[in-house]
């Protein structure tokens, strides 16, 4: 190891070949499932890429120097072992996935028009939020404007609600399209266009929100044109992939005139974007070095928990709040940057050293929940909005749990009991 303060690492990749094995028993009841397929490939790259980069030598920006790192280690193996009880609990019953209900177009009557209008009303006028929105081969703009300090505030509200009203004015298209009389494979080129179209618009330069609003219309495509599934995961795929090279290439270029999109697969980049150890290094440095009591647990809890839900924000304290005091372990600034915390080092401030791993283990649960459930649904919107939070849940690593939080708000508060009565009233009419 040319890293002295990781000597542990290779336990990494062991304790990834043990779980495998205790998986290789439920593995057929488990492969059906995207969510865990999602997980797996976190895992490869958590559990296996980034130790090997470790062992090649390749360096660290920050936490190369810890005292901590076994824990580290330590925390990452526990979590795997109830992400595998997670599994058997999920995949307990013997019987299978049921059977998915047929997904229907949306209906293009008054209802549903007049969502899609007030939607489309709501995004132009918010030009404070416009802002935050560019192509993502202009991400350069937007990196000029947040670096001037021109962005306007943005309503939270309007940036939590966009996810979902992006989604619904691209699933009436597809609905307007099926109105067409064209043939099938006509209606899926011009829908597969919609999706593409869709996903060259970036929020900020979050290439998650890529992610986030292409996968879901995917997988409704396939489900509304079975007979063309190899063409469109292919077709899909090959573009889909352009496009996160072409805003990877943008975003690492910066301001320079030089393409970068290599740096993203260093040992720094990958250990950031997927929850590495070092973070995990970097995340209990953090927590021991705040001294956090009993009675402070509670209060950083409510602050993560609450900080980007509209209204409940205000019961967040900026002093209790894990992404800032980990933010500045790394920086020595935790208000000006915003790496993201894995959630178990947010656990580590709310249920102790001894109760960290919570989260993975109820999200991994959510996540195969909220799958399920998207099957058993004729909606796309009820179906783009279960796939959205088990996905949220799947790449919990990768997202700061107030986000995720605010995610699972909002869509099971708001979203899902709104859109399943505008289902009712559409099949009552």
């Amino acid at each position: 190891m040319n890293n002295a303060s990781y000597p542990d690492v290779y336990f990494l990749p062991v304790g990834l070949g043990f779980f495998t094995l205790f998986v290789s028993n439920i593995f057929d009841r488990l492969k059906s499932y995207f969510i865990f397929w999602i997980i797996t490939i976190q895992q490869i790259v958590r559990y296996l890429v980034i130790p090997v980069l470790f062992i090649t030598g390749d360096a660290l920006r920050f936490g190369a120097t810890t005292v901590n790192e076994p824990y580290a280690v330590a925390m990452m193996l526990i979590e795997l072992f109830f992400i595998l009880v997670a599994y058997h609990i999920c995949t307990f019953s013997k019987q299978k996935k049921e059977k998915a209900a047929e997904l229907h177009f949306l209906k293009l009557n008054t209802i549903n028009t007049g969502l899609f209008l007030l939607f489309i009303l709501i995004i132009v006028s918010n030009r404070s939020f416009l802002q935050k929105l560019s192509f993502v081969w202009d991400i350069s703009t937007y990196l000029k404007l947040k670096l001037s300090g021109d962005l306007e505030s943005i309503s939270p509200l309007v940036s939590i609600m966009f996810p979902v009203m992006r989604a619904y004015i691209v699933l009436f298209i597809f609905s307007v399209i099926h109105s067409f009389k064209l043939k099938q494979g006509t209606k899926l080129a011009l829908s597969i266009l919609v999706v593409l179209i869709n996903a060259t618009i970036i929020i900020g330069i979050s290439r998650f929100s890529i992610v986030y609003a292409t996968f879901p219309l995917i997988l409704l495509l396939i489900y509304f044109y079975p007979s063309y599934k190899r063409k469109i995961v292919t077709y899909t795929s090959v573009f889909f992939g352009f496009i996160l090279i072409l805003a990877s290439v943008a975003k690492f270029s910066g301001n320079t005139k030089k393409a970068d999109v290599g740096g993203f697969f260093t040992l720094h980049q990958l250990n950031a974007y997927f929850g590495g150890v070092a973070n995990y290094a970097i995340g209990y440095d953090s927590y021991k070095k705040n001294v956090v009591n009993p009675f402070d647990k509670y209060y950083y809890f409510v602050s993560d928990i609450t900080q980007n839900i509209p209204v409940l924000s205000k019961f967040s304290n900026d002093n209790y709040k894990t992404n800032i005091k980990f933010n500045d372990q790394i920086y020595g600034a935790g208000r000006s940057r915003d790496q993201i915390v894995p959630v178990s080092v947010a656990g580590l401030y709310h249920f102790s050293i001894y109760f960290f791993y919570i989260y993975i283990f109820i999200l991994s649960i959510l996540a195969f929940t909220f799958e399920t459930k998207a099957y058993t649904t004729n909606s796309p919107v009820l179906f783009f909005l279960y796939v959205i939070l088990a996905f949220g849940c799947s790449t919990s690593m990768m997202i700061n749990i107030g986000s995720i939080s605010a995610t699972l708000f909002i869509n099971l508060v708001v979203f899902i009991p709104f859109f399943t009565m505008i289902n009712k009233l559409n099949l009552t009419k």
